[in-house]
């Protein structure tokens, strides 16, 4: 794995080594300084953290670590950019593997269905989704959280129908070992994220379009989500520091489904995660699925059309490859293409229209998410439960690149026959000759 990102040159790493030699100081006695203060530093922090690739565990590790090497009395003065990677595993190292400890993340899970209880493992990741309540730790949680939402200066986070909300919603505490709260926070996230976005995929299938006539402001495309209230605890139960993390959140009605409807849901969530646990492509489905839930689980319907829209670009090919043949390829995945097209094509010329401030003034936000969703759903299904067990995404790709047309395909299958009876045929020459 490189450490450096392909579209950053050489010449360019070592401008930004230059800069950062230039404010660096380093003394006889081994102290740090930076001329310009440590705003000047975060500044150039930022560039390499966008410039490197080498492999961490998360972001929060990655600016830790950039900023860290700088820090180091070890990284002599006129260090090179050898100097710079040595040191930089060195703290991977540390921070991944030597300075960690056990940490829990406590998510508030709104509209959990039954079938989603006990214990799952997503990496090294424990997720809880029904801890017990009689617990030390739990007790210790439930207690510190509810002095946290009481404090003075939070009011305008915890409205009085925030907390209602938050009532309303199922305690999940996830296990995790980590550097440090935001370490802790980063990986429990992604972890609840692909879960949720399990759920809520298997949920989404069927809905195409919602009028919304609220004052309090759009409810997500998504039904199962996080509520506004996520903690860090150490194994205790404590509190790591007076602060958490505050989900764009709108609530709204809990609708209660019949058994039969539950029961469906929990058939096809459950089909799903053995495509997922099949997949040659199981990372990408494991990402795929975190970026699903973040993106319809958004209230800001905008905020979720453009978050689908780059889910759909990750998923339907690499970053060399054209949207136009990436929205060929998804409404390949359905039978009947002509309308899927004519969909992807709307989706692409609204998000061009957004991207460059010239959004039409058509107050459609929620018309389009639900757009987005119905585009994306039905490839996402394909993309996880690969029927024809493709071995790889270059496969599954490529099969979606082929012909819509019984005719088109006919005559690309007649050129390779006689394709092949041409090699056959050179084959016999070559062994002749020989």
């Amino acid at each position: 794995m490189k450490f450096w990102k392909d579209e950053f040159s050489g010449e360019e790493i070592e401008l930004l080594f230059n800069k950062l030699k230039e404010m660096r100081t380093l003394s006889p006695e081994g102290k740090v300084s930076f001329t310009g203060g440590f705003g000047g530093l975060e500044t150039w922090v930022s560039f390499l953290v966008s410039a490197s690739k080498f492999e961490v565990r998360t972001d929060t590790l990655r600016i830790k670590i950039i900023k860290e090497v700088l820090l180091s009395p070890n990284l002599k003065a006129n260090f090179s950019e050898a100097d710079f990677r040595k040191i930089a595993y060195q703290l991977r190292n540390k921070f991944q593997n030597i300075e960690i400890k056990p940490y829990k993340v406590v998510f508030p899970i709104w509209n959990k269905p039954e079938f989603l209880f006990g214990q799952k493992r997503i990496g090294d990741v424990t997720v809880n989704f029904t801890p017990s309540k009689k617990s030390k730790p739990y007790k210790k949680i439930i207690s510190e959280r509810g002095l946290q939402k009481a404090k003075q200066g939070y009011e305008v986070l915890f409205t009085k129908s925030n907390l209602v909300d938050l009532e309303k919603c199922s305690i999940c505490i996830t296990h995790v070992k980590a550097n440090s709260p935001f370490d802790a926070n980063e990986r429990a996230s992604e972890a609840v994220y692909e879960i949720l976005g399990l759920v809520n995929l298997a949920k989404d299938r069927g809905k195409y379009r919602r009028i919304s006539f609220r004052t309090a402001g759009n409810l997500p495309v998504s039904e199962v989500l996080i509520g506004p209230h996520t903690t860090t605890h150490f194994a205790n139960g404590a509190l790591t520091h007076d602060g958490f993390w505050h989900e764009n959140w709108v609530g709204g009605p809990k609708h209660k489904l019949d058994s039969r409807k539950v029961q469906a849901w929990e058939r096809r969530y459950d089909k799903l995660s053995r495509g997922v646990a099949r997949s040659p492509w199981r990372n990408q489905c494991k990402s795929a699925l975190a970026r699903y839930y973040k993106a319809f689980s958004n209230p800001n319907l905008e905020e979720t059309f453009l978050e689908g829209w780059r889910l759909f670009e990750n998923i339907t090919g690499d970053r060399s490859q054209t949207i136009a043949k990436k929205l060929y390829r998804a409404s390949n995945a359905f039978g009947n293409n002509i309308e899927p097209r004519i969909i992807g094509k709307h989706l692409a010329h609204r998000r061009n229209l957004i991207s460059h401030g010239h959004a039409i003034n058509a107050n459609d936000d929620e018309l389009l998410a639900f757009q987005m969703l119905q585009f994306i759903v039905h490839y996402m299904e394909l993309y996880i439960l690969n029927g024809f067990k493709f071995r790889s995404l270059k496969d599954f790709w490529e099969f979606l690149d082929l012909p819509d047309s019984k005719g088109a395909r006919d005559a690309e299958q007649n050129a390779l026959k006689r394709r092949l009876l041409l090699l056959d045929k050179a084959d016999h020459f070559r062994r002749d000759e020989g």
